[in-house]
């Protein structure tokens, strides 16, 4: 969560899009949509191992469909155009996957060390 604004404020400040309402600034990437899909995606990530079979199977589509409820909702509202909620879902896709990348190595630190694996 920490990462959503250090990625998506140099970027509004850089890009200085305005709003579909507004003539101010700073609406690229969508920040609304970046945190919630940081949040309901993460959240997946992190609950689906505890959670069993059963939470692996129900916990990413709900989070991913939270998320596009998120980013569409913002735009019917006209609080921002299409690709400003585009834009973040792609940022926030790659967050994700560098955080599956970090769980996948701590699991498999985790089982290494744990000497549990037969020679």
């Amino acid at each position: 969560m920490a990462a959503v604004p250090v990625l998506v404020m140099p970027l509004k400040l850089w890009i200085e899009r305005p709003g579909p309402l507004t003539a101010e600034s700073g609406y690229y990437p969508s920040g609304h949509t970046a945190t919630a899909m940081v949040a309901y995606c993460g959240a997946a990530l992190l609950l689906a191992p505890r959670t069993g079979r059963a939470g692996r199977g129900w916990a990413m589509p709900v989070a991913v469909v939270l998320s596009a409820a998120t980013g569409i909702g913002l735009v019917l509202r006209g609080y921002h155009w299409p690709l400003d909620v585009l834009g973040s879902w792609l940022l926030c896709g790659m967050l994700l996957a560098l955080l599956v990348a970090a769980l996948r190595r701590i699991d498999n630190r985790g089982a290494a060390g744990s000497g549990t694996d037969a020679p």
